[in-house]
């Protein structure tokens, strides 16, 4: 009997310790990281071309429309701006596009916007404005530009950015950055496209990753993080098998007591 119950507790001992991350390779700035090929701060590794790809705009896309002039102020039908961030939802505030890709600017009329980028835009919407307003300057803004992050983060949910090219790892950040037992190898990415769901999956272990093009995100995206194997262990194999080591214990002692 005292075997068998050596032997479980060298099980449950294995078990423990397979779910363990090693303390080394979470924590940084270490005094003595006793780490082969460390880096060197100041020595360039590897150059990277990047591949953002660049958004172009879609019907039922909301922006904002800021504009800036010489024109004096009771001639400019501009003037007040057309988004208000703060207390109210800049999206209720900014410019839709219609199902035809078109904006509609008062005393300019519709300018169609669809299928440009966003700096395309700025220049279509700053030469509709240049015979109505002296020396304008276009500020414009993608309002709609949210995507998602589930899976091993800290703050799962839906994010929305003003910023034109954010990549996975500023939008994983946003999130709180990765949990303990998130799978750096295992990133999925979902992208929808004109009714298409596709389904793409990287590793951020590989710094080849910062050369690609869906490294950028699109308006929508979805971001996966799958969990380490050690997270399953830990809360699923290792809890039952505590729990049959327990039982058996009880057992055991039971029997040797009734035996004796």
């Amino acid at each position: 009997m005292r075997i068998i119950l050596s032997a479980l507790w060298a099980l449950i001992g294995i078990v423990v310790f397979s779910g363990c991350v090693p303390q080394k390779k979470i924590l940084i700035l270490q005094d003595n990281p006793q780490v082969e090929n460390q880096g060197k701060a100041d020595e360039l590794l590897r150059t990277f071309e990047l591949k953002p790809e660049a958004y172009t705009l879609k019907p039922g896309d909301v922006l904002s429309l800021r504009v800036q002039s010489t024109t004096p102020a009771e001639f400019d039908f501009l003037a007040s701006g057309t988004t208000v961030f703060g207390g109210q939802d800049p999206v209720l505030n900014g410019y839709t596009l219609d199902a035809n890709g078109n904006i509609l600017i008062p005393a300019v009329g519709k300018v169609e916007l669809s299928g440009l980028t966003m700096p395309e835009a700025r220049i279509k919407v700053t030469e509709a404005l240049n015979p109505y307003l002296t020396n304008p300057t276009v500020n414009l803004r993608l309002l709609t530009f949210r995507y998602t992050i589930i899976g091993e983060v800290p703050n799962q949910g839906q994010f929305t950015t003003y910023q034109d090219n954010i990549n996975v790892m500023e939008a994983i950040a946003s999130a709180g950055g990765f949990s303990p037992y998130s799978n750096r190898s295992n990133i999925k990415l979902v992208r929808y496209d004109n009714g298409v769901a596709k389904l793409y999956e990287f590793s951020l272990l590989d710094d080849n990753m910062l050369a690609q093009g869906n490294y950028y995100l699109q308006p929508n995206d979805m971001i996966v993080v799958d969990p380490l194997p050690a997270k399953y262990i830990r809360e699923n194999l290792l809890t039952n098998v505590t729990l049959g080591i327990s039982l058996l214990s009880t057992i055991s002692f039971l029997v040797i007591r009734f035996l004796q």
